[in-house]
Parts: structure tokens; sequence; C-alpha cells
């Protein structure tokens, strides 16, 4: 009989304690079941999934959502043992006698919520990391998503035990009553709105979260860049998944003087991956569902009433394939400006002053990337230096999520906590401090009564230790 997501929740309550004690070994082999899975035959089950719920072809899933998926499981398989290990901690010289060391425990029963737009990456990457650690893990996929969320319960239920890893489908309902439970972490992927209702739910029973949000991510194209290159690549970042990346190009800002170059990029790139028209090709992406389609279509129709369209089929749309839609210089307070677009709705602004843009910037809520196209070291730096943000990426967009060994998340309204690599696990244990006394302990020398010999003592620790 199928369980309730309350009844999924004690199940893997009461089983945490006993999952933490399983070997790395174990867990190894769990996940070098799912890496043969993935593989294997699961391989096209899921690109079917996907290619029903987005119109993605295998080629693509294959590239975006089973290769990182699987470069994760590699370094799992690589490390696992190693960020297990106690890490000895320098002892000071007071403190002779006693040795200290950090390990990293697992918190419990664990709790990801996964996004519509990467389903299959962004269920298993934290999932796999989790399960790694030695936790308890519920898989909650998004309902927007069904034949994959379908597709990954499937999968998950030929590998892991129920008690272990299990999967919860449906929608608000299900999320809502597994968000009411005692978690002892919770990861979450997807926007500000939906995460600050995370955020509120885990602090009723100070439960750790890790927040992996969106935002208003700039692209800076200054007036040193290879603007043509600069608008291959912002095109091809902004226009890949139909532009529905937490970490795609939001919005472009370009010195004024290489606005023409920048705009023969773009152009060229859209003809190069998607032809004449993206409309009519096969790898050219779906939104997600209608009610996702309409907004963007509303947000460009705005934009270019105000601004100046590049594309020649602005706005056209087929099979909820809505053709990119390239503006110069709309309004800054028409709602491509207001909200995150996360659609194939790239605007793009001219400038003359850096600082300008750099104070627009910095009056939206930090990003969760600012993308710099430079040749100038000096302009890179300054850029670097006057914006806050989860990372920053010179001189090429999306690919830094690409390198698992470099930690990824945001800060403020685009997250907190980090993914990938050593971070992402630490995400997921409890570092413990360890304190061991072999020799005599120092307050047998320094405790009261505090004679005048005492205080010599620790007047000479002061002066000279520190």
């Amino acid at each position: 009989m199928k369980k309730s997501p309350t009844e999924l929740f004690e199940l893997h309550r009461d089983h945490a304690p006993e999952q933490a004690k399983t070997s790395v070994d174990y867990r190894l082999k769990k996940l070098e079941l799912l890496r043969k899975a993935l593989k294997g035959p699961w391989r096209e089950e899921l690109a079917r999934a996907l290619e029903k719920d987005f119109g993605k072809s295998a080629v693509e899933v294959g590239l975006t959502e089973i290769f990182p998926t699987l470069d994760n499981l590699k370094m799992l398989r690589d490390n696992l043992k190693g960020w297990l290990k106690p890490q000895r901690v320098k002892t000071p010289l007071p403190l002779i006698g006693t040795t200290s060391y950090t390990r990293a425990e697992p918190k419990g029963a664990t709790l990801v919520i996964a996004p519509w737009n990467y389903p299959i990456f962004l269920s298993l990457h934290p999932l796999s990391t989790s399960f790694a650690a030695g936790n308890t893990v519920i898989l909650k996929p998004s309902e927007h998503t069904p034949h994959t969320s379908a597709a990954l319960a499937r999968l998950v239920e030929e590998i892991f035990d129920e008690k272990e890893v299990a999967v919860v489908q449906g929608g608000v309902e299900e999320s809502t009553e597994l968000l009411s439970q005692k978690f002892n972490h919770i990861f979450f992927t997807g926007s500000t709105a939906v995460g600050k209702i995370v955020m509120k739910a885990a602090s009723v029973h100070l439960t750790s979260v890790t927040l992996e949000l969106g935002g208003k991510s700039p692209t800076i194209v200054d007036h040193s860049a290879k603007a043509f290159e600069a608008g291959m690549r912002v095109a091809w970042a902004k226009f890949t998944n139909s532009g529905q990346i937490c970490i795609a190009p939001d919005h472009v800002y370009v010195h004024e003087s290489k606005v023409g170059e920048f705009k023969a990029g773009v152009l060229k790139a859209l003809e190069k991956y998607y032809g004449p028209n993206a409309t009519q090709s096969n790898d050219y992406v779906q939104l997600v569902h209608d009610r996702h389609l309409e907004r963007i279509k509303a947000m460009g129709a705005e934009a270019a009433t105000t601004g100046t369209p590049w594309t020649s089929h602005y706005g056209e749309e087929k099979d909820r394939k809505l053709a990119p839609m390239v503006v110069l210089n709309p309004d800054k307070e028409s709602a491509c400006m207001r909200e995150e677009i996360f659609g194939p709705l790239l605007p793009v602004f001219s400038y003359s002053d850096i600082d300008e843009v750099l104070k627009e910037v910095n009056g939206r809520e930090h990003p969760l990337v600012v993308y710099i196209y430079s040749k100038s070291q000096k302009n890179i730096r300054h850029i670097q230096n006057n914006t806050r943000a989860g990372a920053t990426a010179v001189n090429m967009s999306l690919l830094q999520i690409a390198n698992n060994n470099l930690p990824f998340g945001g800060i403020g309204h685009s997250g907190m906590g980090k993914t990938n690599g050593k971070a992402g696990f630490m995400e997921f244990t409890n570092t413990r401090s360890e304190f061991y006394q072999w020799g005599p302990p120092v307050n047998k020398l320094l405790s009261a009564p505090f004679t005048a010999s005492k205080a010599k003592i620790v007047d000479l620790l002061i002066k000279y230790l520190y």
C-alpha cells in the first residue's frame, strides 16, 4: 500500500540512525547501481520522459542531465572515503597534551525538493550526495514534469530500499505535508518566492536548509570585449533550455561602441543553433506549461513596445515553443526588469559609464552570477570588487556550473548554502568537533586560587604567545 508523505517521513526518521551506521562501501555500491542504470536502459527511459514533458532531444538530455549527474557520482566515488575520515586540526601550545579532530557526520532524515527545469540532474545530484553522506532521503520532484517524476520514482524504487530513499510525487498538497515534518535538513532548488516558504516552514523546527534559488544575473560586455564572440556565447547560454535556467544571463549591458558587434553575434548564434526559426527546430525546448508561456509572452510584448526587437520571429509561438526574443533598451521599469525572466527573452541595454551599470546592479538583490566579458583585467577586477554575487564568470556563460570542484550557490535572495563537490557534501553533514585530553590538563596548573606565580605565567603567555 502506498504510504503518505507523513508515513514516509516517519519511516525515514526512525531508520535514520541505522542509515548513519551504513558502511562507505555499502553506500558506494548503491551509487554504483545508480551509475550503471543511468548509463544503461534508464538513460533512454528518462530521455523519453523528458521528451514528453519538454520536447527535449535525447542528445540534450544526455549532455545536460545525465552527464553532470554521472560526474557527481564519479566525484563521490573518488572522494567519499577521504571526506569521511576524521581531519586532525592543529593544537595550540597552551593545550599541549591534547589532540583535536573534525568529523563529518550525517544529519539524518533529509528532504530534497527538486525543480522542473533540469528534473533529473537537480534531483539525483543532491539525492546522491545526501545518501553518500549517510542520510535518508525523500525526493519531491516537480509536478510540472510528471513523466520525468514518475520515471525517477521507478528508478529510485529499483535501486534503493524505501526506508533509505523514496520519492513523493504530487503537487502543493504533498509538498506542504512534507514541509510540516521535522526533517534534519532540507535541500531546495527553485524560485526565491517558494524558497521563502521552505525557509519559513524549516524555521518551525530549526531545520537547516540549502536554498538554490535564482534572481536576475546580469552580463556586462565592456569596451574591450570581443563583442561578437560575447554575443554568440550569451545567446547560447540564454536560449539553451529556452532560458529556463537559474544561471542563465537574465539581461545584458553592452558598451555603446560594441552594440553592433554584439547584435551580430547573437543573431549568428541563433541561426547556427536553431535555424531561421527556432520554433521549427527539434533542438529548441518547449516552455514547461501554458501559464509560464503566457507570462513570458506578456513580458516580451511589453518590452517590445518600448525597446527595439532584434529577432525577425520575435514572439512567435508553436507547441509551447516561444521564439527567442531579444530587445534593445526596453523600459527599465517594465516587468522584464522587475522579475527574474526564466525564459527566452533577453533585454539588452547600451551604456557608456560602467559605474552607472554597477549602481543599477547593486540596486537590486544580489544575483546568482555576474557575467563579465572583457579583455581588461582592470575592468574585471573593478566589476568583481564592486558587486556581490554567488559567482563570477568571465568571458563565458553557464559553464562554471560544469566544474564540480567549484562550489555553487547564491547569496541573499539568490540562495544560501552551496552545492557541488565537497562543498555540497558538507551541506548534508554536521562538522562535529572532537577533543581528546591525553596529558595533564592546563587547568591543573592555572586553576584557582590565582597566586602571584600563576598570574606571572598568564602574563608570560599573553606576552609571548599572542
